[in-house]
Order: structure tokens, then C-alpha cells, then sequence
């Protein structure tokens, strides 16, 4: 597609009519015009297409998985669905600050080939309360992360991002097998490869939902295992970043277990990504 849209627009969505068309808002407000959007519904039970098809606006373009198949082979498939030389992703929760694709645009063409991601800072509001993403304790956003991605540091929410297809194509797609923290899988392998470009400017508005995978302790402990198994050569040639990793998954643990007596179950609260 050549010829086509510069950005691809990713939108997975599962069971989310009620809050999906204030994140497509989000995208349909955007002052960068030059962008091909695909809902990818996966296996919604609720009428989410429907809601997306409401909005009436055929530039959103929708694909259904039936039965669903997960966050990242719906992100997957939004990939092979599309053509853009850039791709961004925004989760149905989340929604955009209206120059967040501008500014990317303009960042990647400033920036030498070697840039594969452009990212932007992230407000996230968590049961009441407001920070930003990366911490400001985080002092390595850019240029070569490798290190800081593999220590966990929570750098990239995935609605943060606008990647290089080239770079997507060079490192793989998400990893399917992942249940949880497919993002930080890509973009370890994607920090080995090229360079991150960091947009301080808070243009991504990310929404804790009850009931998400980010509120499942297990899932996460079970994710950050596999992660660890996966790259270990890197890790072990790291030993604070393994150090780290399995700290984390000690406290992924301890907290599901007290969340267990306690009777929260899945409701227990996330750990970030450290």
C-alpha cells in the first residue's frame, strides 16, 4: 500500500460497546488526517461492533475474530489488515490527546532511520488517582533502551506507541502465547534492533478498567516466567534485570496469595511493570 495512508491505526476490542466510541472519538479527533483504522472485535458478546459502526464514519474499518482470540492476535491480525509504513496502537480504554499522531509523524520524520518507535507520555488514572508513564525516577527514555526495556522499566504503554513497519517486520509480531504482557515481549525485541524516541508531552489518557487483564496478578507472574524464559541469554548477560524481573515476580506472587485470603481474587490490584 504504498499509495496508501502513512499510519495504521490498531483498535482491539472485546465486550467494550460502552467504552470503545469515546477511545474512536479520540482517533476521528485527531488533527493528523492521513491514517486507516481497523477494529478488530474479538469475539465481543455485546454488540462493540455495533458501537464502532455507530459512530458512522468508513474509515473505521471492522474485523471480527469468532470465537475471540486475545489481545495480541487481534493486534496481529489489525497488522496484516493494514499497509502504513507507521502503525500505532489504541486500546478501546484509552483515547488520545488530538495532535498524538502529528506529533509522532513529525518526530519520525525528523528522526534517523534508526528511530523504529516513537512514544509519547502517558497519563493514567488508577483508582483515583493520576501519574505519568515513564516515571519521572526513569532517566534512560531514549535512544538505546535496550537495558532499561529489559529491566522492566514501565517506559511504553502500548497506546503510546507509533512503531515502524519495517522494524514490526524485522522483529516479529506479537507473541500469541503470551497470556499477558505481549507488549513488553515486542518491545524487548524491538530495543535490540533500533533506537526509542521519547515525546514527553502527555498525549495518551490511559484508563484503568475493572475486571482487565492488568488486574490479574497470576497472569502476569505466569507472563513475566515465559518473558524471562524466552530471552534469558539477555538477561543473564544483564544480572540486574534478571534480579529485578524475578524480585517483581516475587511480589506478583506474595500478592496473590494475600489477595486469595483476602477474597479479591482477580480484582486484586496490577503490578506495574518494574
Amino acid at each position: 500500500m504504498a499509495d496508501g495512508p502513512l499510519v495504521s491505526v490498531i483498535v482491539p476490542a472485546r465486550d467494550r460497546r460502552d467504552i470503545l466510541p469515546r477511545a474512536l472519538r479520540s482517533l476521528l479527533a485527531q488533527t493528523y488526517r492521513d491514517w486507516e483504522a481497523v477494529v478488530i472485535d474479538d469475539g465481543s458478546e455485546d454488540g462493540t461492533a455495533e458501537a464502532a459502526r455507530a459512530l458512522g464514519d468508513p474509515r473505521l474499518r471492522i474485523i471480527r475474530h469468532n470465537p475471540g482470540r486475545g489481545a495480541a492476535a487481534a493486534r496481529n491480525t489489525g497488522i496484516r489488515a493494514t499497509g502504513g509504513p507507521i502503525v500505532a496502537f489504541l486500546d478501546s480504554d484509552d483515547e488520545w490527546r488530538p495532535e498524538k499522531l502529528r506529533r509522532q509523524v513529525e518526530a519520525f520524520a525528523s528522526a534517523p532511520a534508526e528511530v523504529g518507535l516513537v512514544y509519547t507520555a502517558t497519563l493514567r488514572h488508577f483508582k483515583g488517582k493520576t501519574y505519568e508513564i515513564p516515571s519521572p525516577s526513569v532517566r534512560k527514555k531514549e535512544g538505546d533502551v535496550f537495558a532499561a526495556v529489559l529491566r522492566g522499566a514501565y517506559l511504553v504503554p502500548t497506546p503510546a506507541a507509533a512503531v515502524r513497519r519495517e522494524a514490526l517486520v524485522r522483529v516479529g509480531p506479537f507473541d500469541e502465547t503470551l497470556p499477558a504482557l505481549e507488549e513488553w515481549d515486542l518491545w524487548i525485541r524491538l530495543a535490540k534492533v533500533c533506537r526509542f524516541a521519547h515525546l514527553p508531552e502527555p498525549l495518551v489518557i490511559s484508563h484503568f478498567t475493572p475486571g482487565s487483564l492488568s488486574s490479574d496478578r497470576r497472569l502476569f507472574c505466569r507472563a513475566k516466567g515465559l518473558i524471562l524464559k524466552k530471552h534469558l541469554p539477555e538477561f543473564l548477560e544483564h544480572p540486574a534485570a534478571l534480579l529485578g524481573v524475578l524480585a517483581s515476580m516475587a511480589r506478583l506472587a506474595s500478592g496473590w496469595v494475600l489477595a486469595a485470603v483476602r477474597g479479591e481474587g482477580r480484582g486484586a490490584d496490577k503490578e506495574s511493570v518494574k
